[in-house]
């Protein structure tokens, strides 16, 4: 997702802030294999503190949900 203010592709907390907030199922898609393939790193923490500070309607819940299933399969 090109995001309007940001200039670069990483998932820096605005970058998932904007993706969760506007994006559509695609745009999640790159985020949700990053978690997927690092449950405990950089982008699943910023998931975590975006969804805690930011609540959207239906998707705090189902991203906190996404991370902590993704860190339960992985212990």
């Amino acid at each position: 997702m090109k995001h309007r203010h940001l200039d670069h592709e990483d998932f820096t907390l605005t970058a998932i802030d904007d993706i969760l907030e506007r994006g559509n199922l695609a745009d999640w898609l790159p985020l949700l294999r990053e978690v997927a393939a690092d449950p405990f790193g950089p982008a699943s923490e910023r998931v975590l503190r975006v969804v805690e500070h930011h609540a959207m309607y239906g998707t705090t819940e189902v991203w906190r949900g996404f991370v902590e299933r993704r860190r339960g399969s992985t212990r």
